[in-house]
């Protein structure tokens, strides 16, 4: 048997607060999907600065509140799939040269 009352006296409550505070846009790019010698500084220089950007095992990988994909480091044929590789998050806006990926808390800020 458990003893509960010395892992929550009486009294008091627990309460889990998350290692990250806010919810992260998450994009995932195949690598079969980049151009060629596509670099990470060439990624890192579109983003926030509080945006990771990683090459992993040669697919890239893009987090942050906000995650901007650029049409020119996909190959022509997989942009109009581009909303597949959104892991987290939620597509924003998608033009013909820019894709904008925006973390789950910005869900409630939009409007209608």
């Amino acid at each position: 048997m458990i003893d509960t009352a010395a892992a929550y006296p009486v009294g008091g409550y627990i309460c889990g607060v998350p290692d990250q505070p806010r919810e992260q846009a998450q994009v995932v790019i195949p690598q079969a999907w980049l151009v060629p010698n596509l670099t990470l500084d060439a990624v890192r220089s579109l983003q926030q600065s509080d945006t990771r950007c990683e090459l992993e095992r040669g697919n890239l990988c893009v987090s942050g509140v906000e995650v901007l994909i650029a049409r020119s480091w996909i190959g022509d044929e997989f942009w109009p799939r581009i909303e597949e590789a959104i892991k987290a998050g939620y597509p924003a806006e998608k033009t013909y040269t820019f894709m904008r990926a925006y973390a789950e808390r910005r869900r409630g800020n939009r409007t209608a």
